[in-house]
């Protein structure tokens, strides 16, 4: 069973949400704790899995990979799901995918070089990856990454 946030928790998930590099001292004055404290339920929230990890945030156009694009993929029906998953995770261009329901099997999210490059990540989902159907839209700006709202 999920383990019930509190409204501290609330206060530092939102807060690494933000600013995943935040120093205990700040989230301690942010949540009103002693900075012993807050080490602690950042320990705990990490123990009980809801704190997977920290990672950074990377500038897709800074690393050269400014052209993103959302694909939904529906695969071909002898396409084995756990073999096109790491089909996927051997892609440079794939930074996220996703399982899903309804119409299609996935969502991949793709950052290139150029619109020549994603053009070639999309011949390769259908040649080699194992799609049947892709449909694709081109990022033209993100609005926000959210990362996930915590107040309710």
């Amino acid at each position: 069973m999920p383990r019930e946030l509190d409204a501290v928790d609330r206060v530092i998930l939102g807060q690494l949400l933000r600013i995943g590099r935040s120093p205990l001292h700040v989230l301690a004055r942010r949540a009103g704790l002693s900075v012993s404290a807050m080490s602690v339920r950042v320990r705990r929230l990490e123990e009980a899995g809801i704190i997977a990890g920290f990672r950074a945030q990377l500038d897709l156009d800074a690393v050269g990979r400014p052209v993103q694009a959302v694909v939904r993929v529906e695969l071909a029906p002898e396409t084995e799901r756990p073999i096109f998953e790491k089909w996927l995770g051997g892609r440079p261009a794939v930074t996220a995918a996703w399982q899903l329901a309804g119409d299609a099997d996935y969502v991949v999210h793709l950052a290139c070089r150029d619109v020549s490059g994603l053009d070639d990540e999309l011949r390769e989902l259908t040649a080699h990856g194992g799609a049947q159907r892709t449909s694709t839209s081109i990022v033209l700006h993100a609005v926000a990454d959210l990362g996930g709202h915590l107040t309710d």
